[in-house]
């Protein structure tokens, strides 16, 4: 008998030390008081082991007495969360406004419910609740970023704390050419990259990150936007970049591409491995030697047949009979004249885009001199003698010396 009560006493101390307290903290999500506490689809793990008391401490022995004050929080703020939760990701060099002034609960439930990481509401409308101004703001735009409609803000924000300026998870480039591999693959094998893609705000320089009223979430339509920087009327500075809208605007003749579609007609937005990030081969100088693949870019256009074919009848009208004057100036292996030769890539006064002002050739301006008549036309370059041409009865120019035929 005395060797069972040697048994049956610590067990009795033990139950009257522990029992109460687990039996109390057992009972508060099932009993008819908190019956409702652990009932979302996600249980915060101390309501679903019923360690209530990690949390709340008793404040009144008389508990229950219907009083709120029974029952007190055991640290405040979010000194009571960081008691179990990591505080790594809780602090940087930007952090949310909740966060950061220790109202969890504002965003969060402490107990349970329907929704991940235990958020109020769904993660969207947790972040409208706060930024109604900016839910406001996107039912107007005709484009918004996928990342908005498909995800929610989490996929570019971390939710607490960060390094980064607007709570980014990373470096806007890398943030972007996480989703966009597209990009991030043409950037990466591109042997020219367009600056503002890797410099000052890179992504952020050309797009919205949000939303906009233009494809591409672009914040202006068509060249506008490339104007902002190819328009600088800063002629004196020596970074300045070439001012392509002051060569655009107000001139009668535009480019096709240009003028339909705007840059991106003939230039690659991010990168290329041709030169002015063009999308295909283009010859960058006045003179080069005839490659058949050297002017890809511009037969997405024009008829190959432009430069292929020595006698035509269709292919050009600037030919001198059936003598093709575009594959007499440019099919040459040693010194073809290049389209640049003569005309202006975006626009100018002349038909044809011919350029009246002269061709930049170093510090010189090759004049053209160049006119037009019903069947065909005359020019007065700086490279040849005067010629002229007929389309309907070729003109004979054999009495005149052209530098062509000295480089034949």
């Amino acid at each position: 008998m005395k060797r069972i009560h040697y048994y049956i006493l610590p067990v009795l101390l033990l139950c009257l030390v522990i029992l109460p307290n687990k039996l109390q903290a057992a009972s508060c999500s099932t009993s008819a008081c908190h019956a409702d506490i652990g009932r979302g689809k996600v249980v915060h793990e101390p309501t679903r082991i019923g360690e209530c008391l990690n949390c709340h401490q008793s404040s009144n022995s008389g508990h229950p007495s219907g009083n709120g004050a029974d029952f007190v929080l055991t640290a405040t703020g979010s000194s009571l969360c960081l008691a179990c939760h990591d505080s790594e990701g809780f602090s940087g060099d930007h952090e949310h406004g909740p966060s950061a002034s220790g109202a969890c609960l504002y965003c969060h439930d402490p107990h349970s419910s329907q929704q991940d990481n235990l958020l109020r509401m769904a993660p969207k409308d947790m972040c409208f609740s706060c930024h109604t101004d900016f839910k406001l703001q996107l039912q107007g735009p005709a484009f918004v970023h996928s990342a908005i409609e498909d995800l929610d803000c989490s996929a570019c924000h971390v939710s607490h704390a960060g390094s980064i300026p607007g709570l980014l998870k990373g470096e806007t480039t890398t943030l972007c050419l996480g989703c966009h591999d597209e990009i991030e693959s043409k950037y990466k094998r591109s042997l020219r990259k367009h600056k503002p893609l890797y410099t000052g705000g890179r992504c952020a320089n050309c797009h919205s990150a949000h939303f906009s009223d233009y494809r591409f979430l672009l914040p202006a339509e068509g060249s506008g936007l490339c104007f902002n920087c190819h328009g600088n009327k800063d002629e004196e500075s020596t970074s300045a970049l070439r001012n392509i809208k002051q060569e655009i605007e107000g001139k009668e003749f535009v480019h096709a591409p240009v003028e339909d579609q705007g840059c991106d007609g003939c230039h690659d937005t991010h990168g290329s491995s041709h030169g002015a990030i063009l999308k295909g081969p283009y010859p960058a100088t006045v003179y080069a030697p005839y490659d058949e693949n050297g002017y890809d870019l511009c037969f997405e256009c024009h008829d190959k047949e432009l430069l292929t074919s020595r006698m035509t009848d269709d292919a050009t009208d600037f030919r001198n009979g059936s003598l093709n004057l575009h594959f007499r100036h440019v099919a040459i292996d040693r010194k073809g004249r290049t389209c640049a030769a003569c005309h202006s890539v975006h626009a100018s006064e002349g038909q044809k885009l011919i350029n009246p002002e002269g061709i930049p050739f170093g510090k010189w301006k090759i004049p053209v001199r160049f006119e037009t008549t019903e069947t065909g036309g005359s020019c007065i370059p700086g490279c040849h003698q005067a010629m002229v041409y007929d389309r309907e009865e070729a003109f004979d120019n054999s009495k005149k010396t052209t530098s062509e035929e000295e480089d034949r």
